[in-house]
């Protein structure tokens, strides 16, 4: 019979505490808890988090997993000024933005973020609104009036791109203050997302190159890998290096993706596709809530793999 020896060249350890730095496959046995541990990966996956206090489509985020910020909606009338934060558990109702948006532009931190563009109208407009963590203030004009536009980076250094209602290729950059154009896209497109910072963006798909990822470097826009399936009104987080998108149209509406920098691989669907949604954090802990499938509430937490301590027998 073959044994933990033969395989791993090594006996068993007998510990009272539980190693420090424990390598993938390693066994020992805990003495004060009586008790056989390994370490082993946990697998990659999305899963239930809490409910927005208003469930909407076409809203924007911004921050991390456990520190996030969702802003607008629609139907625009009722839900196009709602904020709200997320503590990693459960959504507060905080202060309304000062005017409707909906397929607005996201970015920053929860406690210092950034909206910009979005409509009403169909066009979109160009005001930019910027939250402290207690209250919005108005922020720069954007040069062009765009809806469903991408966004990245930070409310001092923001990124916009694409969109409805003005040149689809158009970029500009925020310097906290005022906007001012950068280097266009190649495929200029709408209803596409993005993430990273200013000065390395990520612009993911969109209509009708649903396919296409152009990364930035600052000043201007390079052909990235292309996604193994299509998608627009998708959302995303991470970095430009380390991104993760996921939802959207068309079906599946749930599937998720991840890019190294170079290549997008398949990852965990969402457990309720949906487009229309927003999203925040990073590649290995992602964020995404509401969306237009009813009731528009759901929100899903991504963990990437990771090595974790199991306990194999007990006393």
């Amino acid at each position: 019979m073959t044994t933990y020896k033969d395989i791993k060249g090594t006996s068993i350890e007998v510990v009272s505490s539980d190693p420090s730095n424990p390598v993938l496959g390693q066994i020992w046995y805990n003495t004060t808890s009586n008790t056989l541990k390994g370490l082993e990966f946990a697998a990659e996956a999305w899963s239930t988090g809490g409910n927005l206090v208003t469930g909407r489509s076409q809203l924007g985020g911004a921050g991390t997993q456990t520190a996030a910020l969702g802003f607008g909606g629609n139907p625009y009338q009722a839900n196009g000024k709602k904020t709200e934060e997320y503590n990693g558990t459960a959504w507060t109702a905080v202060t309304a933005m000062n005017i409707n948006r909906k397929t607005a532009g996201g970015c920053g931190t929860q406690t210092a973020a950034l909206a910009f563009g979005g409509g009403p109208p169909s066009t979109g407009v160009t005001s930019s609104e910027e939250y402290n963590g207690s209250s919005w203030t108005s922020g720069g004009v954007l040069g062009t009036a765009r809806n469903y536009i991408a966004s990245c980076g930070t409310q001092t250094a923001a990124l916009g791109f694409g969109g409805y209602g003005g040149p689809k290729a158009l970029t500009e950059e925020y310097n906290g203050t005022s906007w001012t154009v950068g280097g266009a896209l190649n495929t200029g497109r709408s209803y596409l997302t993005g993430c990273g910072t200013q000065t390395a963006g990520l612009a993911i798909g969109g209509n009708p190159q649903n396919t296409l990822t152009e990364e930035y470097n600052g000043s201007s826009w390079t052909n990235g890998g292309a996604l193994p399936s299509g998608k627009h009104n998708a959302a995303a987080s991470g970095l430009q290096t380390a991104a993760l998108a996921f939802g959207g149209s068309p079906i599946p509406p749930g599937n998720t993706q991840k890019y190294n920098g170079s290549s997008w691989t398949n990852a965990a669907s969402l457990s309720v596709g949906r487009s229309y949604l927003a999203g925040a954090g990073t590649q290995a802990a992602g964020l995404a809530f509401g969306g237009g499938t009813s009731p528009g509430n759901q929100t899903e937490e991504f963990n990437a793999a990771t090595p974790t301590t199991v306990t194999l027998s007990g006393s």
